[in-house]
């Protein structure tokens, strides 16, 4: 007779120790009930069998007939382990039910202990010789999981501080190198082994500053000098080099000189700052500089007998030659002149020039003191001769640019045609030049050729001074057609009748085109007709069709370019 049986599950735990630092904790191997009743069951822990038919009862021991493996036995799968019966049996009527179904009694091994991560964020980082660095605002997080009795806890510790139960991120900000140890354990006793992870914080911007390669004084820099950048970062290392000049966009620097000889002369400001590894930004540098790469203006005067004409300088024997030099910034450092090829002097007091008759050269420049000095030199050449004297005014005459011709001892002209005034002075040089118009008191200062606009005769006076204000005139007439001609135009037959308000012409008709000037005359004639292409009128227009509207454009043009167009209308007849 079957009697209702319980088996219950006894379990003998056993302590075993983990070696680990002198601040972890060993953890003891355990069984664990889950609240939906689970079993899990350390793989390490020793497992009894006893089958008791009291809820409460000691029980009896179960074994297999091989006793090496039982009292205690081992379970040999991770993860789900049955105790099963072939068929369940109604507690009631203790028989099989129906359908038959396996009794599973499922007992969880758990031999594993969780698996833990660290992460970092919120922090830029980079990894440089096998180390790992972190910037400012670092959290480090752990997070950790168990495939089956799940974690019971996480510890970890910062440095060398005791290990601690995690509950929350991390916030490492101090700088300097740290390193985190963690591990889980889960409800078991299983523990993971412990992980460290190592890294440094970096929290302090790299130093920058700048150099100046070549000629400065000061602030003061000159066109050839260069500026680089030194920049130096103690732990995670510098990434980069921003400048910029005034209001341009930031560059990186690529290490190379900077040149800046674009600029223009005068006040710039220069802007920098650098950025490490791990984002850490020094703050902008600002340095104020004058670039100078403008040489000194060298002036000489003539102390003495001179006379000045067409670029040659006339002097006596005591004549002496002066210079002076002046510099928008920095300050001249030195005046130089050489006297016909000679060595370069420094000069100090006005010097004698030449008193050897013919021509000479002096050649000077000078310097600042950032030795900025024009690319040649600049010269005076000068004749030793006492007196040069001009009596005479400039020659003057004047050009008829555009339209216009000559006949019966006039110049016509139109509108538009310019009238150019031509002057020349051999010694002084000219100076400049004027004209009047029909009689006007007032003379108009000669820029550009002018054109006039009134059709008539005009009288056109002439002037041009020369440099030491000798005057000479002349004049011209000339005779202005604004008028342009007048077109007509005459059939060889009269017309036969009238139609849609169009006179009609027998087919045979004849044109003709002509045109008046009452100035100059009329040139040439074009006409087109219906839209075709233009035509120079050379001849009477004939060979007309039947039956066919007639459109003529004429254009006639003068002898000096006034034009002037005309249109008509007609038609054949068709017999």
């Amino acid at each position: 007779m079957k009697t209702t049986q319980i088996l219950t599950l006894i379990a003998f735990c056993i302590f075993f120790v983990v070696e680990a630092s002198s601040q972890e904790v060993e953890y003891q191997a355990k069984e664990y009930i889950a609240e939906d009743g689970t079993i899990y069951w350390n793989k390490a822990l020793p497992l009894y069998l006893r089958v008791s038919p009291y809820p409460d009862g000691q029980g009896h021991l179960v074994s297999s007939k091989n006793l090496s493996y039982t009292n205690p036995m081992y379970l040999d799968t991770e993860g789900v382990n049955y105790i099963r019966t072939r068929y369940a049996v109604n507690k009631e009527t203790q028989k099989i039910i129906t359908p038959k179904v396996e009794v599973l009694m499922p007992i969880v091994a758990d031999g594993s202990g969780p698996n833990s991560v660290i992460s970092f964020k919120n922090a830029q980082s980079s990894r440089s010789g096998g180390t790992q660095y972190y910037g400012p605002n670092l959290v480090v997080g752990i997070t950790t999981s168990d495939k089956l009795s799940g974690v019971s806890l996480l510890k970890y510790k910062v440095d060398v501080t005791a290990f601690a139960d995690y509950t929350s991120e991390l916030n490492v900000n101090t700088e300097g190198p740290h390193s985190i140890s963690f591990y889980g354990v889960d409800n078991v006793g299983n523990k993971e082994t412990t992980q460290t992870s190592s890294f440094v914080v970096d929290l302090t911007p790299p130093e920058v500053t700048h150099n100046i390669n070549g000629f400065a004084d000061g602030n003061v820099i000159a066109a050839p000098s260069k500026i680089y950048f030194t920049s130096s970062d103690a732990l995670s290392g510098v990434d980069r080099i921003m400048y910029r000049f005034d209001d341009e966009e930031y560059k990186r620097y690529n290490g190379s000189d900077v040149r800046f000889s674009y600029l223009s002369d005068g006040e710039h400001v220069l802007e920098y700052y650098a950025v490490d590894e791990v984002g850490n930004q020094t703050g902008i540098f600002v340095f104020d500089l004058y670039f100078d790469k403008t040489a000194p203006m060298t002036a000489s005067d003539i102390l003495g007998d001179r006379f000045v004409v067409n670029k040659k300088v006339y002097f006596s024997g005591r004549t002496k030659m002066k210079l002076t030099a002046v510099d928008n910034k920095i300050g001249v450092k030195e005046i130089r002149y050489s006297i016909d090829g000679s060595a370069f002097e420094v000069y100090d007091q006005p010097f004698y020039l030449p008193s050897v008759p013919g021509e000479h050269t002096i050649r000077y420049y000078s310097q600042d003191r950032l030795e900025n000095r024009p690319s040649g030199s600049e010269s005076y050449k000068h004749n030793i001769n006492l007196v040069f004297l001009d009596l005479s005014g400039p020659s003057i005459s004047h050009r008829i640019n555009g339209d216009g011709f000559r006949a019966g001892g006039f110049q016509y002209i139109s509108p538009r045609t310019e009238i150019q005034l031509v002057g020349r002075d051999p010694e002084s040089g000219l100076q400049y030049m004027t004209y009047s118009i029909d009689g006007d008191a007032a003379e108009q200062v000669y820029s550009e050729p002018f054109t006039i606009n009134t059709t008539g005769e005009h009288k056109i006076e002439l002037f041009a001074y020369d440099n030491v204000n000798n005057r000479n005139v002349g004049s011209t007439t000339v005779y202005v057609d604004a008028t342009p001609p007048n077109i007509f135009q005459n059939f060889s037959t009269r017309s036969v009748g009238n139609e849609d308000g169009l006179d009609v012409y027998p087919p045979y008709v004849t044109v003709f085109l002509a045109a008046t000037d009452d100035i100059v005359g009329n040139d040439r004639i074009y006409y087109s007709i219906n839209g075709g292409s233009e035509r120079l009128f050379t001849k009477p227009i004939s060979a007309l069709k039947r039956n066919t509207v007639y459109n003529f454009s004429v254009r006639a043009i003068d002898m000096v370019g006034n034009e002037s167009t005309a249109q008509f209308k007609f038609k054949t007849a068709n017999n």
